[in-house]
């Protein structure tokens, strides 16, 4: 792959104030095309992954130079930000399984944290199935 070959992920998400929280929510008319009725999507994720994107694109954009940077104006700590940074490594059909709420019922963002992902999207999608292993084989 070319080195200033680069890739654009565009997620489809909208912030709103409910109730006085933050939340995450589809865009009216991205719903019925994306959102599966059955599915709930964990908004916790959904935030992290959204900011993940926006503070890549303020990298990639030159806005900042590094999750240091971001950690610093933020006020985050720099693992917090090295962390959601790493969610915009996902394979692009595991992030749209996110959005959809389909993601493996195991896959939070602490467990995102606290296991290391592979960095080719192939080898992505069967780390990702065996956390539902994992959890039938949890007392």
């Amino acid at each position: 792959m070319d080195e200033t070959a680069q890739l654009l992920t565009f997620v489809p998400l909208k912030f709103a104030k409910r109730s006085g929280r933050k939340q995450v929510f589809w865009p009216d008319d991205a719903s019925a095309e994306h959102a599966s009725p059955a599915a709930r999507p964990d908004t916790t994720l959904l935030t992290a992954l959204a900011k993940g994107f926006h503070w890549q694109r303020l990298i990639d954009m030159g806005m900042c130079k590094s999750g240091t940077e971001i950690s610093k104006r933020e006020e985050l700590d720099l693992t917090v930000v090295n962390e959601l940074l790493r969610l915009t490594r996902l394979d692009p059909l595991i992030v749209e399984d996110i959005l959809d709420g389909a993601q493996p019922m195991g896959f939070t963002l602490n467990w995102f944290a606290r296991n290391a992902m592979p960095i080719e999207w192939p080898a992505q999608r069967p780390w990702l199935e065996s956390i539902e292993g994992d959890a039938a084989d949890s007392p």
